[in-house]
C-alpha cells in the first residue's frame, strides 16, 4: 500500500517536479559571471611600472562598486614616508575606481600603493598592494631590497597574504559564521519543506502514521526551531563582524564600532537587514507557537506555509547578499536565481536528510522495530522525490556557478577556492553514492524483508489458529523459529538503513563547510589580466592578430581594424577608413574606439587614435583581462556627423 501510495503522490505533484528543472534552465539560459569581492583589474601607473615623470596622482580601477566605508588607499616611498595626501576617494563618476593624489615634485624611488576595498555588492573586505618606480634624471631605476614590503601594517593585517589563502584568526571567525548561516538557513528551510511536503501529506494510509508525524514535528518545534534561528541570527550579526575583522586586522575593538557602518551601508548593507528582519519575524513565530499551546487551528494550518515562504525570502536575501550580486546589472537575475535556486536544493537535500536525523529518527527510535521498519518504508517514499530534485538542483547550480568564477582551469588547482571547490564536489558525490545505496539498494531489500516476516507471521497464525490449544507441533515450531529469523535479519536491516541515514548529513554538513572556506578563499580568484599580475611578454600565449573589416551602421564607410598582439595587457589598435562610395581611403576624419568587456561589467574606456598621413589611424590602448570584448568604432566627419561600427572579439590569455 504504501508504495501505490508513494506512486499516486509522485503523480499528482508532477507538475511540481517538472517546475524545478524548468526554473533552474531558466537561470541557466544566459551566462553567468561572477567575481569574488572587489579585486584590482588595472591602476594608472600600473603595477611594476617604470616612470620618467612624476604622477599627480594614483588612480585604480576594481571588479565591483565600492563601499566608501572602508575603501581606502595609501601611497609610500621606500623608506615608509606617506606620499600621498590623505584624500583616497571613490570617483563621482566611477563607483568602481578609487583615486589618491600624490605629493609634488617626487623623487627618483620606489613607491608602494596599498589599498582596501570594501565591496558594496556582496559585503567582502579585500586588502593588496602593487610598485611603481620613478627612474632619475639619469635615466637610473631604484629597486626594493629583496623580501621589503614597506607599510605592509599600515592598513591593518598582513596584505601580503590577503589573497594567499592562508588560514589566520579572521578567516576562521568568518567560517564559523558562514557555515553557520548556511547550515541554520539549510536546516530551518528543510524543516519548511518536510512539514509542508512530507508531513502533512493526506495520502497515509494509517492514523498511526500521521500521529507520530505529529510528534516529529512537535520534536522540531520543541527542541529546534528557536535554538537554530537564535544562532541563525547571531551567525548572521557575526558575518558583519568577520568583515570588519578583515578590515582592521582583527582589531576586536575597532571592528565593534564599524558595524553600524557596514550593516547600512550599500548592496549588501540592505539585504543583510532583510536577512534580520526575515530571521527576526521567523523567530517571533517560532516563539509564539513554543508559547501558546492552544491555538486556532487556522494557526495550525498557517504555520507551516508562513515558514516556507519565510524560508524562500531568506534565501533570496541570502543570495543577493553573496557573491551572485557582484555582476553586472543585465546578469544580476540569473546569478541571483542560480544562488536561490542553490539554497533551495540544499535545503531539499541536505537540509531534508538533518531534519531526517534529528527529528525523525529519534521518534521513531521508541517504536518497536517492526513499526520502525514500517513507518521508514512508508515516510522515505515520500521524502524521495524532494532529495532526488535537490540532488539535481546541487549538483547543476553549484559547479557551474564555480566555473563562471574561473577565469583559467589552472585555477582549480592553484588557487585554495579551487581546491576547496575539488573538495566539495568529491563530498557531494559521496553524498549521491551514499544516497543512492540506501535508496536503490537498503530499501527494497528492506521491503523484501519486511514482507517475508510479514508472510511467515501469517503462517504461524493460521497454523496456531488449526491447532488450537494443542501442544505445538514440529511445523509450528519450524515456522517459530523462520519468524525469528525473520525478526532478527529484519532489525538488522533496519538497525543498518537508520544508521546510514543518521551519518549520512555529515556529509552534508561538509559541504556547507566548504561552502564557507569558498567565502573566505574567494579573494585568491584574482582574474585573469588583473592589475596583480604582470602582462606577458610573449611566448605561446600571445595570441593571435585580430584583423577584422566592418562596415559602419549607416554603410557609408568601410572599416578595417587590427589589434596587435590581440592579448591583455597592452596592444596596437590600428584603423584604416574607406569611403564606400568612392572605394578610397579617407584621411581627413577623426577617429575614437570605445573598448567594453562583455564578461565582466568594468566599464568602457576610451582610445583616441591618432592619423599617420597615410591613411591609417593608430594608437596603444589597454585590454584589461582575457574573455571577450567589443569595440565600438566612431569616425567623425568635419561637418561633426558620427558614423560608428562595432567588432565583437575573442582577446586570449
Amino acid at each position: 500500500m504504501y508504495m501505490r501510495s508513494c506512486l499516486n503522490w509522485v503523480k499528482e505533484q508532477r507538475l511540481v517536479l517538472l517546475a524545478v528543472p524548468l526554473a533552474l534552465t531558466l537561470a541557466l539560459a544566459l551566462p553567468l559571471v561572477a567575481s569574488a569581492h572587489a579585486i584590482l583589474l588595472r591602476s594608472d601607473p600600473a603595477k611594476d611600472s617604470v616612470l620618467q615623470q612624476a604622477p599627480s596622482q594614483v588612480r585604480m580601477w576594481f571588479s565591483e562598486d565600492l563601499n566608501p566605508v572602508l575603501t581606502t588607499a595609501v601611497v609610500i616611498n621606500a623608506a615608509s614616508q606617506r606620499v600621498d595626501n590623505n584624500d583616497a576617494h571613490i570617483s563621482p563618476n566611477d563607483p568602481r575606481e578609487m583615486d589618491v593624489t600624490l605629493h609634488p615634485n617626487l623623487q627618483s624611488s620606489v613607491y608602494i600603493v596599498l589599498y582596501r576595498t570594501d565591496s558594496a555588492d556582496d559585503g567582502h573586505i579585500l586588502s593588496g598592494s602593487f610598485l611603481f618606480k620613478l627612474a632619475g634624471p639619469d635615466g637610473t631605476v631604484p629597486s626594493l631590497g629583496p623580501g621589503a614590503i614597506p607599510g605592509e601594517d599600515l592598513l591593518g593585517g598582513n596584505l601580503a597574504s590577503q589573497n594567499s589563502g592562508q588560514f589566520d584568526g579572521a578567516a576562521l571567525f568568518n567560517l564559523v559564521m558562514i557555515t553557520l548561516v548556511e547550515l541554520g538557513a539549510v536546516f530551518w528551510g528543510g524543516a519548511a519543506l518536510w512539514v509542508l511536503f512530507v508531513l502533512q501529506l493526506p495520502e497515509y494510509a494509517h492514523d498511526e502514521q500521521k500521529a507520530i508525524n505529529e510528534r516529529v514535528q512537535q520534536r522540531f518545534d520543541r527542541f529546534f526551531a528557536i535554538p537554530v534561528l537564535l544562532v541563525l541570527l547571531i551567525a548572521d550579526d557575526g558575518i558583519v563582524l568577520g568583515q570588519a575583522l578583515n578590515a582592521t586586522g582583527g582589531t576586536w575593538n575597532v571592528s565593534f564600532t564599524l558595524l553600524v557602518e557596514l550593516a547600512t551601508s550599500g548592496r549588501f548593507g540592505t539585504w543583510w537587514m532583510a536577512r534580520e528582519v526575515i530571521i527576526g519575524l521567523a523567530l517571533l513565530l517560532a516563539l509564539s507557537l513554543f508559547l501558546f499551546k492552544e491555538r486556532p487551528r487556522i494557526v495550525d494550518a498557517a504555520q507551516p506555509w508562513l515558514n516556507f515562504i519565510l524560508a524562500l525570502a531568506l534565501f533570496l536575501a541570502i543570495a543577493m547578499s553573496s557573491h551572485a550580486s557582484a555582476v553586472s546589472n543585465n546578469l544580476l537575475p540569473y546569478a541571483v536565481l542560480d544562488d536561490w535556486l542553490h539554497l533551495l536544493g540544499a535545503a531539499l537535500w541536505v537540509g531534508g536528510m538533518l531534519y531526517l536525523a534529528t527529528a525523525y529518527l529519534p521518534v521513531i527510535q521508541r517504536l518497536p522495530m517492526i513499526e520502525r521498519a514500517r513507518t521508514l518504508l512508508t515516510i522515505l517514499p515520500y521524502y524521495s522525490p524532494l532529495a532526488l530534485a535537490g540532488v539535481v538542483v546541487l549538483a547543476l547550480t553549484g559547479p557551474l556557478s564555480a566555473t563562471f568564477r574561473f577565469t583559467s582551469w589552472d585555477q582549480l588547482f592553484s588557487t585554495a577556492y579551487g581546491r576547496t571547490l575539488i573538495v566539495k564536489i568529491l563530498l557531494v558525490g559521496g553524498l549521491i553514492i551514499t544516497s543512492a545505496y540506501h535508496v536503490v539498494l537498503l530499501r527494497p531489500r528492506l521491503g523484501k524483508e519486511l514482507k517475508k516476516y510479514s508472510l511467515a507471521v501469517e503462517r504461524l497464525q493460521t497454523t496456531r489458529a488449526t491447532a488450537g490449544a494443542e501442544e505445538p507441533g514440529r511445523a509450528e515450531k519450524l515456522i517459530s523459529r523462520q519468524v525469528e529469523m525473520r525478526q532478527g535479519r529484519l532489525a538488522s536491516k533496519t538497525q543498518h538503513l537508520m544508521k546510514i541515514l543518521r551519518w549520512e548529513p555529515v556529509l552534508g554538513v561538509g559541504v556547507l563547510i566548504c561552502v564557507g572556506l569558498m567565502n573566505v578563499f574567494g579573494g585568491t580568484l584574482v582574474p585573469a589580466g588583473a592589475a596583480q599580475q604582470p602582462p606577458p611578454t610573449g611566448g605561446t600565449n600571445a595570441g593571435q592578430p585580430l584583423h577584422q573589416i566592418v562596415a559602419t551602421s549607416d554603410k557609408k564607410f568601410s572599416v578595417t581594424l587590427d589589434i596587435n598582439p590581440n592579448r591583455f595587457g597592452t596592444n596596437l589598435f590600428t584603423v584604416t577608413v574607406v569611403d564606400t562610395s568612392t572605394g578610397k581611403v579617407t584621411t581627413n576624419v577623426g577617429v575614437a574606439l570605445y573598448t567594453t568587456m562583455l564578461d565582466m561589467d568594468m566599464g568602457t574606456d576610451s582610445v583616441n587614435l591618432l592619423p599617420d598621413g597615410k591613411g591609417h589611424f593608430s594608437a596603444n590602448g589597454d585590454l584589461d583581462m582575457s574573455g571577450h570584448w567589443q569595440v565600438r568604432i566612431q569616425i567623425r566627419t568635419p561637418d561633426q556627423t558620427l558614423h560608428e561600427a562595432n567588432v565583437t572579439f575573442v582577446t586570449p590569455y
